[in-house]
């Protein structure tokens, strides 16, 4: 995005913002002669009011507006990624700065507003290759997916009210999301520029422990940022979530998600997703749980896709949780029985593995599908206060002729410096694929460090 393009829409913005406050302003000044508590007078509480929001403007727009709430993250990483075989001929090295400040109004009769900025600076040499993104492709590294880029990467209205004791929330404009884990719907925390989305999001809290989600997505800005030619791809989508929670022992959700693609390079994602998911932990005592997920989901083609898909998805889990100690062993299918027939995830950030070499439903050497079984740990480590690490083995086969595709063994270390800050992390990750009968042998490890308020 162009910088006139982008402070044309924070203008908008911040003009929009403004045309709301100040007739509220004027309005409450008209009411304040009837008003009794101006005079001192007692009046009885308002239930409707959370105590904690801020009041509305007395004294300007300014001193309003100091009682919102800033927010801002960085994080500078060195990502290096290597590939053997054709046409990968160099390594990948990619040196980004990540810079999101953002502000969010206080609340005002339930009614908020967000915006954020990001930036991503390539501090050196970009010897690394964003395929879809003309002025960064270079063929001969591989593909991380950072590239340079400035927007507003989020811009909403949101209002909230209570009924009956229970909250509802509406969310309209560009916006962060996910339902559930981010298997069919997230964006990507890990990449500098996380996506987001153009949307009108419902959230509500039913009787019975119940929520219900609902979301209409009308354009997705990835990852790769808005000058890549698929960075950008208009959609009408439907996201429906109804969960039902029992703390400490179980959560349910029934969801789903209808992807209708409007430009004719997209169409054969267009798809209808329906799934239901069940996950812990179970807390057994105050030390000890048991993590565990199930799931199943059926994807079928859908609006404008032109070929027939049929497609499951499994996700199974489980294991002990001690403290901090967590190990769980995991099998998830993807479905697959040709180019066209597999399951597909376009708006989820990349999953089994973190060289992202299956960020897609693979198909290849006569396969398709996947099919990974994992072993996964997580603890602190105790002689570097604030540290937590992680390992993960996963084998990767095929869904149909169970084709062995390879292995892949990843490790991730983060530290937070909690003798200066708790908001300021150091970390590293690392992740080593050995090829079988798919992609090549493959290393990506990155360092970095980032602050966030």
């Amino acid at each position: 995005m162009n910088l006139k393009r982008t402070f044309t829409i924070v203008a908008l913005f911040l003009a929009a913002l403004f045309a709301a406050i100040v007739p509220a302003r004027v309005s409450a000044q008209d009411a304040a002669a009837s008003d009794p508590s101006a005079s001192g007078q007692a009046v009885p509480a308002d239930d409707s009011r959370d105590p904690a929001t801020p009041e509305p403007p007395h004294n300007g727009l300014w001193n309003w507006l100091k009682q919102g709430k800033i927010t801002f993250n960085t994080r500078y990483r060195f990502e290096a990624f290597e590939r053997d075989g054709a046409p990968f001929t160099d390594p990948a090295y990619a040196p980004t700065l990540r810079i999101a400040p953002g502000y969010q109004t206080p609340s005002f009769h339930g009614f908020s507003a967000y915006a954020e900025f990001n930036a991503v600076l390539v501090t050196g040499p970009a010897d690394y290759s964003v395929p879809t993104v003309p002025s960064q492709d270079i063929a001969e590294r591989p593909s991380i997916q950072d590239p340079r880029n400035m927007d507003l990467s989020q811009a909403y209205v949101k209002w909230t009210h209570r009924i009956a004791n229970k909250n509802v929330a509406l969310t309209v404009g560009r916006q962060e999301m996910a339902l559930n884990d981010g298997r069919f719907l997230s964006v990507s925390y890990w990449r500098q520029n996380h996506g987001s989305f153009d949307a009108a999001r419902v959230d509500a809290d039913l009787p019975g422990d119940f929520s219900f989600t609902y979301a209409f997505i009308n354009r997705v800005y990835r990852v790769v940022g808005d000058e890549a030619t698929d960075g950008v791809p208009p959609t009408h989508a439907d996201m429906i979530s109804l969960a039902w929670t029992k703390p400490s022992k179980i959560r349910a959700d029934f969801y789903g998600l209808l992807l209708n693609y409007r430009a004719p390079a997209q169409y054969s994602m267009s798809t209808q997703t329906y799934g239901l998911r069940l996950n812990g932990p179970y807390k057994l005592s105050e030390n000890w749980s048991v993590v565990y997920t199930a799931e199943f989901a059926k994807q079928m083609n859908y609006g404008t896709n032109p070929n027939r898909v049929d497609a499951n998805y499994y996700l199974g889990e489980i294991g002990p949780e001690w403290k901090q100690l967590t190990f769980k062993a995991g099998y998830a299918l993807l479905g697959g029985r040709s180019l066209t027939d597999k399951l597909s995830t376009p708006l989820s950030p990349p999953f089994n593995g973190w060289t992202d070499l299956f960020a897609n439903d693979p198909s290849g050497d006569g396969g398709n599908g996947l099919e990974a079984r994992y072993l996964w740990a997580n603890a602190p480590i105790k002689w570097l206060g604030g540290a937590t690490g992680t390992i993960i083995f996963y084998d990767y086969h095929s869904d149909n002729l169970h084709v062995h595709y390879g292995k892949e063994l990843d490790s991730a270390l983060a530290y937070k410096v909690k003798r200066i800050s708790d908001k300021w992390e150091i970390g590293w990750r690392f992740g080593r694929y050995w090829s079988d009968r798919l992609f090549s042998n493959a290393i990506r490890t990155s360092i970095y460090t980032s602050f966030t308020l």
